[in-house]
């Protein structure tokens, strides 16, 4: 297999953690027999961004590109990118990779990956912090405090107020969940960083695969051993840490912890370095050790650190965030150490409290300090620590599960279509009135996308709905009338639909145009945090007044047109959200498109109705939006009788109370007395749509309004008070329970 690295640094040159595994993983493939070339980012002022030079780095080509990072036009420019897609694409047509492994692209742009992926190569991307999800990488606010996440960005806003105008931070998270959807494959080395993505991207549900970088195998030496096995009570705990000297890392609150115990019983080692930009944070820590038995003895070659840990007798991580893996904790236990680390992240998977550690939460000084004073009172726990096997994998398993990743990554490229495939699913049953003008129009469906297929499943239809499915090449499943559910029957079809999205259309649901189904495609491909998308609906042309009016004045389709932008609702990020979530969940499956790995993931719940509110709900509470797409439309209005009317206000009321647990105050009053007043406004909308009397439109129509109505506030009022009914009266009243037994 051939295979490309992109990385932001590379040894010899940077030598901090992503880039020293970056350059294992890579020797390991080669050796492996793999041709790896690596892509890194190199700091050059003296040339321009986008330079490249060329090297070896042990027997692998290495291009480097020099980015610094200068001034950009915007905050988002920092990320969003092209400046190094040219000579991205140059060092792919030198080396024909089959997957690009992304390490990281901090100081790059992720904009590569997209490069990578339109040159026809798998792409695979290492998740090794949380750099998509944060501005500043480690969910820690600009106080330093614990961030729990993005929140669709609108918690990035006021974090990142000193480095970027109101809707930046938006559009730098919106940039990245776009970025992350173009892999192939992801990577994650602990389930807790897997975790914090997904809850923030819920898209990547199942996408990620878990797969530890492994360690460089080492033990403690015999002198070392030696020397921990005969220490006494009063010789000093020797403490060490290892780190970037920055807050995140927490060496402030390793260094009050120790200035709380005294100096007595222990002395530190301080390993690691300062990062430019930073130096007064470094010198206050060095003024407040002064008197303290810590040395500061920074850098180190990766090769010294068996030697480093050997002097060592316990590692202490005192990170105030969630560490995705650290190897460095792995490597101490494997070399003998005692380690205190954090309760959270990737060192919680490794490390057992009280067997091989003690885990302390993230941020708490008091618990570090009370950890410490443990360590150096009881010298038995030391040994007890330090003495528990140590068993992790090593690079080589690493990379081995890398290859399994890297061959499914190639699979489902080569899989990948050029255009969307899609499956547009029917639900039937006595249909025929429309049906046959509805398969028509989809048939006539113009865009960047493949119809795949059309599927229906049918309930027990007696009315030719069978033979219209027929003619027009329909693969059809059949199912009993009482078998039938909105929720569970969709699923049925969502399970047996083939292509890449899902769209479903009601069997009175006509495309208006052939221009329906691909605004629905493209919205849904354009954006990965998109559950699910609708159409705006318009009446048929001998549609009545009640139900004309109805669709004219809802509130979702008022004002909008086929040139309005995707109407987006979201539960994160949205102050009214917890007041008011009904206005925000309203989806309708007359027409509506999913992205089939979601519509799987997270089915519509099997309710007897509004299964479509009840699951947009529920994907928005899990983190995805959902979308009207104005520019999609259909025909779709009722003409019901009164009867029917009442029937199915009476199944939506329900489920919106048994369901979803909207509370209704209506009274049977108010129900008369709403029903009057709408009449009078059908009557006033259809003599100005019609340029009518109003005296005219109430002889022809008033009746018949007054008795829509009553049905539907009627239906409104006792589907609320559903559970107080006898059950053979429910049956009368729900349309659906009609349509389960048959009619």
């Amino acid at each position: 297999m051939r295979i490309a690295v992109v990385v932001h640094g590379y040894p010899p040159v940077e030598t901090a953690g992503v880039e020293l595994v970056a350059k294992e993983q890579a020797e390991a493939l080669a050796a492996r027999g793999h041709a790896v070339a690596v892509f890194a980012r190199a700091l050059d002022p003296s040339r321009e961004d986008g330079a490249t030079s060329d090297e070896q780095v042990g027997g692998i080509p290495v291009r480097r590109v020099v980015s610094n990072f200068g001034p950009r036009a915007s905050f988002l420019e920092y990320e969003d990118t092209h400046r190094f897609d040219d000579a991205f694409r140059d060092f792919l047509a030198a080396h024909r990779p089959d997957v690009v492994h992304v390490q990281h692209t901090i100081l790059l742009s992720p904009n590569l990956m997209r490069v990578a992926r339109d040159a026809g190569c798998a792409v695979v991307l290492s998740l090794h912090d949380a750099f998509h999800l944060c501005n500043r990488i480690f969910l820690l606010d600009r106080e330093g405090r614990r961030c729990s996440g993005p929140d669709l960005g609108a918690r990035c806003e006021p974090c990142l107020a000193d480095r970027a105008p109101a809707g930046e931070p938006r559009a730098r998270f919106e940039f990245m969940a776009r970025a992350l959807d173009v892999a192939h494959a992801v990577v994650a080395p602990s389930r807790a960083l897997a975790a914090r993505h997904v809850e923030a991207m819920p898209f990547l549900e199942g996408r990620i695969d878990v797969v530890e970088p492994g360690i460089r195998r080492g033990t403690a030496t015999e002198t070392a051993r030696r020397r921990r096995a005969q220490r006494r009570a009063d010789d000093r705990l020797r403490l060490l840490f290892v780190g970037t000297w920055l807050p995140h890392k927490g060496l402030d609150l390793l260094i009050d912890a120790l200035r709380a115990l005294g100096p007595s019983g222990w002395e530190l080692s301080i390993r690691g370095g300062g990062v430019a930009g930073h130096e007064d944070y470094v010198r206050d820590l060095q003024a407040r050790t002064h008197d303290l038995p810590a040395r500061w003895d920074g850098a180190f070659p990766p090769d010294d650190l068996g030697a480093i840990l050997d002097e060592a007798d316990v590692l202490v991580l005192p990170s105030r965030c969630d560490e995705s893996y650290s190897r460095v904790v792995r490597e101490a236990r494997a070399a003998g150490l005692a380690v205190v680390a954090p309760a959270t992240g990737g060192p919680a998977e490794g490390l057992v409290h009280e067997r091989d550690a003690l885990l302390v939460a993230p941020d708490d000084g008091a618990a570090l300090r009370s950890a410490l004073e443990r360590l150096c009172a009881q010298p038995e726990l030391v040994a007890k620590l330090a003495a528990a096997p140590a068993c992790f994998p090593d690079v080589d398993a690493g990379v081995a599960r890398l290859e399994e990743v890297f061959a499914r990554a190639r699979r489902r490229a080569d899989e990948a279509h050029g255009v969307p495939t899609v499956s547009v699913a029917y639900v039937t049953k006595n249909g025929a009135a429309w049906l046959d003008g509805s398969l028509r129009a989809v048939r006539a469906q113009a865009g960047p996308f493949t119809l795949a297929e059309i599927l229906a499943v049918d309930s027990g239809s007696t009315d030719g709905t069978l033979e219209i499915l027929a003619r027009h090449h329909v693969r059809t499943r059949r199912i009993a009338p009482a078998d039938f559910a909105h929720g569970r029957t969709r699923n049925l079809a969502a399970r047996e639909a083939k292509g890449d999205v899902i769209v479903f259309l009601t069997q009175d649901a006509t495309p208006a145009g052939d221009h329906w189904l691909a605004p629905l495609v493209a919205a849904l491909m354009d954006d990965p945090l998109l559950a699910g998308v609708w159409s705006r609906h318009a009446p048929r042309p001998d549609c009545h007044p009640m139900e004309w009016r109805t669709l004219a004045e809802f509130p979702l389709f008022h004002d909008l047109s086929a040139e309005s932008p995707p109407l987006v609702c979201a539960a994160r990020g949205n102050p009214d959200w917890a007041a008011h979530p009904e206005r925000f969940y309203w989806f309708s499956n007359n027409s509506s498109a999913f992205r089939r790995e979601v519509l799987l993931r997270r089915p519509f719940p099997e309710v007897a109705f509004a299964e479509d509110q009840a699951w947009a709900r529920g994907v928005l509470e899990a983190g995805f939006r959902t979308a009207l797409v104005p520019a999609s439309l259909i025909l779709h209005s009722h003409a019901y009788p009164a009867w029917t009317n009442l029937q199915r206000h009476f199944d939506h009321a329900r489920a919106m109370h048994e369901d979803l647990g909207q509370e209704d105050d209506l009274t049977l009053v108010g129900a008369v007395e709403a029903a009057w007043r709408e009449t009078r406004r059908d009557v006033s909308f259809w003599a100005r749509l019609r340029g009518r009397s109003r005296a005219r439109v109430a002889l022809r129509w008033g009746a018949r309004a007054l008795a829509y109505h009553l049905a539907a506030f009627g239906g409104r009022w006792l589907g609320g008070r559903a559970r107080r009914l006898p059950p053979a009266l429910l049956e009368r009243l729900s349309l659906h329970e009609r349509v389960r037994a048959g009619g």
